[in-house]
């Protein structure tokens, strides 16, 4: 991915990155999340925030994002269809946010797994 390619998604507004998501993971039909060598997934609480488990549609940002402070993590691909039908089920259940496709300076589209889940599967459902 050319650096002003994730430049100019990075300067999006959070709904813009939101809608790019959809249809990029659709398209490649993968979410990458960041993780640690003991496998544990990346969450973020912000102080007195709700926490949240980012996601990117493409490593490139995942390892952006890294960079920041969290050097000890690295990027680790989902499947769309696992993501949507298993992953989002367990963060709901764990009553965990996704941040969808934050940016370097941490703002971020914040969204209920569910409501997420509904998303995807409409978006997957243009791409058969």
């Amino acid at each position: 991915m050319h650096p002003k390619q994730l430049e100019n998604v990075f300067s999006m507004s959070s709904k813009e990155r939101y809608e790019h998501f959809l249809i990029k993971v659709c398209d490649w039909e993968e979410v990458w999340v960041l993780s640690n060598t003991a496998e544990n997934l990346l969450t973020i609480c912000p102080d007195g925030g709700v926490e949240y488990l980012p996601v990117w549609p493409h490593d490139e940002y995942a390892k952006a994002f890294s960079k920041l402070s969290y050097s000890e993590y690295s990027p680790s691909k989902i499947d769309i269809y696992d993501f949507v039908q298993k992953h989002l089920f367990e963060l709901d259940k764990n009553q965990l946010k996704i941040g969808v496709l934050p940016n370097l300076d941490t703002t971020v589209w914040i969204i209920e797994p569910s409501d997420l889940r509904l998303d995807l599967e409409g978006e997957l459902e243009q791409h058969e």
